[in-house]
């Protein structure tokens, strides 16, 4: 018998005892007496002094008895209790965080689990959309403590999709969501020997981009083009989506006609509707319907009804987009032009691209492997705040180590800040801590995080002795 089921046992047992006693006192409390109590001759001395104090004296001691067993038994289960509550309150709070990371679109960039993902952004220097790499965030507690997660909620990143959420930053989260919020974070961190198995997956990916950054700048020069063309073709597409948008709504609001399939839109009306889409759809680019007058549902699972209100939805919306690229042409057009000559540029420079050789021969004493190990590492875990451009995509990305976030350290710069490698080891192992000093002339601010959790030691020398042996600017 556990000791909640026994206190559970001795209370009834007392809550018995003084309904027993109370009915007892009260018995007859209902009768009409012929006397009235102030009256009636009450119980002798002898046996006030012995029955009736007996009576009280008996119930006394089993009172005391039970409060006697129940407050040891009530003080041995407190601590269990208070574990529950403290387990209960995690819960709680993990669930409230949930909340917070669907109801605040946090998967919309991390992805659902934190595994990462990936955000639109108009890169400052182009002017261009792009899709910017949003990091996972299933391990980030093995970089950073909660604080500085907490800063990184609170301001959010500057120049960045990262938006402020706390309100000190001006972003709609109180203090204790935000504290939710971490906990959830928690939650779904993965185990440190999965973050580990990832460690060459990560590197290949980071080389792969390297070596397909050519196609991934043409594919972007294409794009631009393309959105150039838009701009040129909208004040001639808008009044044809001007009139699209009358005939559509006109067909539908046809009065009369047979209905076969009884969807709500007669037979005519679905065969030129479908007819007048071909029409259109290669100057607008909307789809044609090929709507069965038979059928209710031409797309399996969606009603012809449905179909052709999303239709003239479509086009609506390419009135008003249109209408906007017409409105604003030379400014919309400006700024795609000044995209495009960015691109053409930077595939004409293409700083993305690095001398593995050199590298080897300078700092590796000729080992190949590791010098694209090296530079695998550095583009996996440290490119993205230390390489100016580099979550943008190839097209945006400087030379390596250019500085971004964190400082440059192209030129031999590390050198200069940490005069001993162990030194510089250390701090890549642990981080910058908040108001404390590394190297020469460093001061942390707790934005640097420690890879001593997420990458062997060896791996980290190897970024080191990479950066160090960076050829001096002139």
């Amino acid at each position: 018998m556990n000791s909640s089921l026994f206190i559970t046992l001795i209370a009834l047992a007392v809550i018995g005892a003084i309904a027993y006693f109370s009915a007892v006192g009260f018995r007859g409390a209902g009768k009409i007496k012929k006397v009235p109590r102030n009256l009636q001759k009450y119980l002798p001395d002898d046996q006030l002094e012995t029955t009736q104090l007996d009576k009280i004296l008996s119930v006394a001691v089993v009172l005391a008895s039970l409060l006697t067993i129940m407050i040891p038994l009530y003080y041995l289960g407190e601590p269990a209790r208070q574990e529950s509550f403290v387990e209960e309150f995690d819960d709680v709070s993990v669930e409230r965080g949930h909340h917070l990371y669907e109801e605040f679109g946090c998967g919309n960039c991390h992805g659902a689990d934190g595994s990462g993902g990936a955000a639109s952004y108009v890169e400052k220097r182009s002017g261009v959309s792009v899709t910017w790499v949003a990091p996972a965030i299933n391990d980030v507690f093995y970089r950073y403590d909660d604080d500085e997660v907490l800063y990184w909620l609170i301001y959010g990143r500057a120049n960045s999709p990262m938006p402020a959420w706390g309100l000190k930053g001006g972003g709609p989260m109180n203090d204790g969501q935000l504290s939710d919020l971490i906990e959830y974070l928690h939650s779904f961190q993965i185990p440190q020997n999965e973050e580990l198995l990832e460690i060459e997956g990560n590197i290949n990916s980071s080389l792969l981009r390297i070596e397909n950054s050519d196609l991934q700048v043409e594919s972007e020069i294409a794009k631009q083009n393309e959105l150039i063309n838009d701009i040129e073709m909208a004040p001639i597409r808008l009044p044809i989506a001007i009139e699209a948008v009358e005939v559509v709504s006109a067909l539908i609001s046809r009065q009369s006609g047979i209905d076969t399939d009884e969807d709500g839109l007669y037979d005519s009306v679905e065969t030129d509707l479908s007819a007048y889409s071909e029409t259109i759809t290669e100057m607008l680019g909307t789809p044609v319907l090929n709507l069965n007058p038979d059928e209710e549902e031409s797309i399996p699972g969606r009603k012809d009804a449905s179909i052709v209100r999303g239709f003239l939805s479509e086009l609506e919306t390419k009135v008003i987009n249109l209408g906007i690229l017409t409105d604003g042409y030379d400014k919309f057009m400006d700024e795609a032009e000044t995209g495009l000559a960015f691109l053409e540029n930077a595939y004409e420079q293409k700083l993305w691209l690095i001398d593995f050789q050199d590298i080897a021969d300078s700092t590796f004493d000729g080992d190949y492997d590791k010098a694209i190990r090296a530079v695998g590492i550095f583009n996996a875990y440290c490119a993205r705040c230390h390489t100016a451009g580099y979550s943008a995509g190839a097209a945006y990305t400087k030379q390596i180590g250019s500085g971004g976030l964190g400082p440059a350290l192209r030129g031999g710069r590390v050198n200069i800040q940490f005069k001993e490698r162990d030194d510089f080891i250390d701090f890549i192992i642990n981080g910058s801590v908040n108001g404390k000093g590394y190297g020469v002339n460093g001061v942390g601010g707790g934005k640097m995080p420690g890879f001593g959790a997420v990458l062997p030691q060896s791996d980290i020398e190897l970024v080191i002795d990479y950066l160090r042996g960076m050829t001096p600017d002139a």
